[in-house]
């Protein structure tokens, strides 16, 4: 009798064939992509751009890219955020926009996606 049906960690066909199988990720539909953007005075900005990481974060959202445009202390900034949001979550990027646009600091908050669906939000 042979000693790999006893033992078949043994056999290195084996383990090849379970490596192969380990290292294939699922495959994972591809959400949307947003670009969420920033106006705010420059002086709080970074608060701001805080705020937004944290509550994506939160939310489990995968950001792709950050970009930041910078003015003179006291002038309008800007930051967009480049990131993936499943459409069942899309909801509550509308509430992380709608939270962030009641800043007092903050000028305009916009996103939208590649399939031309947005949203603005200006302070009142």
């Amino acid at each position: 009798m042979r000693i790999k049906k006893f033992l078949p960690f043994l056999d290195g066909a084996a383990a090849a064939r379970g490596a192969a199988h380990a290292a294939a990720p699922a495959a994972r539909p591809s959400a949307p992509t947003y670009q969420f953007t920033i106006v705010s005075v420059a002086d709080t900005l970074n608060v701001l751009r805080k705020q937004l990481y944290y509550e994506l974060q939160a939310l489990d959202l995968r950001v792709l890219n950050v970009r930041i445009s910078r003015q003179d202390a006291g002038q309008l900034a800007s930051t967009t955020v480049t990131l993936q949001c499943p459409p069942q979550l899309r909801s509550l990027l509308n509430a992380v926009a709608l939270r962030l646009g009641q800043s007092p600091d903050v000028r305009r908050v916009h996103w939208e996606n590649e399939a031309g669906a947005s949203i603005a939000v200006l302070p009142a």
